[in-house]
């Protein structure tokens, strides 16, 4: 559940970096990487 989070903490990466990261979805792993997009204003509806 906290493999992305932890991956990013590791590598040093911020909310731009999560929200480039290609993620399935509907899963945990797409949330966090959309709220990520939402953080940076970079969100779009897709």
């Amino acid at each position: 559940m906290i493999g992305e989070i932890a991956l990013a903490i590791e590598m040093g990466a911020d909310a731009v970096d999560i929200g480039k990261t290609i993620l399935p979805h509907p899963t945990l792993g797409g949330s966090i990487g959309m709220a990520a997009e939402v953080a940076h204003g970079s969100y779009t509806e897709r």
